[in-house]
């Protein structure tokens, strides 16, 4: 006896019905289960995406670092070798700036040294980065945040406001900063504080400055600096523009190494990680407590109506087809309850967003916001996942049952 894919669903959503108290408990299981796994991944997506932005935007990461081959692992011990002077940064520019999907090119160079208010000293390490190219990497979606280097004034420098409470100093103080330069003489250079920023982090706001390219060249006696960063046009472009990069440097006759943002952001590898491994976690958890509970109905509604199965068979319903109805059936109750889920994932999530909920992350200053980012690809996808692993759930119990032979389902009692 063959029966149509419509006509199953509805039998199978019949027994569903008929037995409301135990679809309703295991829906409210999945739904349960469904809410805590998607605010869970909605918190966590909101998290990553911060994060991201915090690295190539707030690190000043961009996209892609391009530098000398060795500088990574080799550059502290020996900078001025791995240093890019005029002629190789020019080069390196305009080589980049060649190809397509290149949105800026900002030569960069690594700062640290002391600081000096006239009485006391402090030691100071950052970056220094032209103020235009700054302004073009926070672009007008970041463009409010605190620390930014003022165009045209060489000698303004952004400190941590950890290290001017420290130093004694505040906006439109006067400074010496002191190094050693790259062959080795130790220089100082008389500087203005521009901007005091909290830099968000606790390990970096009492020793952070930021310095405009030209003053960092001039304490350095450099003319050149010690990499290039390049913002693309969007993060995906990376993998299609990386080896393209890559290739030309080398043409240009420049051994080039080039690392992307994730690779320099320690912190967001590590907290992706955790994070990643969190959510595997509550994951693997809810899925096996909405698929013990599938398994469970599954298993009392089939002992109940071993009988009926008995009847469907001896009348010429194939097992095949029994087996598909019973499966049919767990799908529904996991489609529900993830309905039912969904929608109690929007409104809860609404409702957190609107309390504006703030903690304190490990590492950090600052407070930041409790921001749940539901996203609706990914909730399908843990929709479809479910649904999917309902259906296995649902077939061993089935297939248990069909392998009773006729005379002995009609005889269960």
């Amino acid at each position: 006896m063959s029966m149509s894919l419509a006509m199953r669903c509805k039998l199978a959503a019949r027994n569903v019905l008929k037995n409301r108290r135990r679809s309703l408990v295991t829906v409210l299981s999945v739904a349960i289960g469904f809410l805590a796994l998607s605010l869970f991944e909605g918190y966590f997506t909101y998290v990553y995406r911060i994060l991201k932005d915090q690295a190539i935007v707030g690190e000043r990461l961009g996209h892609l670092t391009v530098v000398r081959r060795g500088f990574f692992d080799q550059g502290t011990l020996d900078p001025e070798k791995f240093q890019l002077d005029a002629a190789a940064l020019e080069l390196v520019t305009r080589t980049v700036r060649e190809v397509p999907g290149v949105k800026l090119v900002s030569p960069r160079l690594a700062v640290s040294g002391l600081v000096s208010n006239g009485t006391t000293s402090h030691i100071f390490i950052g970056e220094a980065i032209s103020a235009e190219d700054q302004i073009a990497l926070r672009g007008a979606e970041y463009a409010y945040l605190p620390g930014k280097l003022a165009p045209g004034q060489d000698d303004a420098v952004v400190i941590g406001q950890k290290m001017a409470k420290i130093m004694g100093l505040q906006q439109g103080s006067d400074g010496v900063l002191m190094a050693s330069t790259l062959s080795g003489m130790v220089n100082a250079v008389d500087f203005r504080v521009g901007e005091v920023a909290n830099t968000g982090s606790m390990g970096t706001d009492d020793k952070f400055a930021l310095l405009p390219l030209a003053l960092a060249r001039k304490l350095y006696g450099s003319d050149g600096a010690d990499r290039v960063v390049v913002l693309l046009d969007s993060v995906e472009s990376i993998p299609a523009v990386k080896p393209v990069l890559l290739e030309k440097l080398k043409a240009a006759g420049f051994d080039a190494e080039i690392k992307e943002w994730s690779e320099l952001s320690v912190y967001y590898t590590q907290v992706k990680g955790l994070f990643d491994m969190m959510y595997l976690f509550i994951m693997v958890v809810v899925v096996m407590v909405a698929m013990t509970s599938v398994v469970n109905t599954m298993t009392m509604a089939i002992a109940e109506r071993t009988r009926e199965i008995g009847t469907l068979r001896a009348i010429g319903m194939r097992s095949m087809t029994i087996k598909s109805l019973f499966v049919i059936e767990g799908v529904i109750i996991v489609f529900v309850g993830s309905l039912a889920g969904m929608a109690l994932s929007y409104a809860i999530g609404a409702g957190i967003n609107l309390a504006e909920i703030t903690y304190s992350p490990p590492d950090s200053s600052e407070q930041a916001a409790l921001v749940i980012e539901l996203l609706f690809n990914n909730m399908f996808g843990s929709l479809f996942t479910l649904s999917v692993l309902a259906a296995v759930a649902s077939y061993f119990p089935a297939r248990h049952a069909t392998q009773k032979t006729i005379v002995g389902a009609l005889g269960h009692v």
